[in-house]
């Protein structure tokens, strides 16, 4: 998605370019961790994407093995899952649960309500999916993979 022509594109990229670089900027150093030691100021996009989910809707558990840092912005969401709560969960990102193929019905470590307008980001390693959702409107997300840039 990145790189089109398109100025509306552009200044997303630019706008999220910058609370990226922001992101690091608070991350510690530690050169003996597997994720922090390849850290630098910048990043360079290895893949950008946007996800129309109807409903019923879900992405299955998954990593991203050509990214370092991965992420999800949420463009537009439907009332279902902004009203959803810690017992439902629809339409929420989850993480640490591996992919439900391998069997091993783990529950995930951590699951964040989306909100219009917020970034997640994430190490590309950590296993993240969503949870699925009933709602007539789409939920709409922009997401991208980065490589650290010096």
């Amino acid at each position: 998605m990145f790189g089109r022509d398109d100025a509306v594109i552009r200044a997303a990229e630019g706008a999220l370019r910058t609370a990226v670089e922001d992101w690091l900027a608070t991350l510690p150093e530690d050169a003996a961790h597997p994720f922090l030691s390849r850290k630098q100021r910048s990043v360079r996009f290895v893949g950008s994407w946007s996800v129309r989910l109807a409903s019923s809707g879900r992405h299955s558990n998954h990593i991203h093995p050509k990214g370092w840092a991965s992420s999800a912005f949420y463009v537009a969401l439907p009332g279902s899952v902004l009203e959803s709560d810690s017992a439902s969960r629809a339409g929420w990102i989850q993480f640490g649960r591996p992919l439900e193929d391998l069997g091993l019905d783990l529950p995930p470590r951590r699951v964040i309500q989306p909100r219009p307008g917020h970034l997640a980001l994430f190490p590309s390693c950590m296993w993240h999916g969503t949870v699925p959702f009933e709602a007539p409107e789409p939920r709409l997300t922009m997401a991208f993979d980065m490589q650290p840039r010096g």
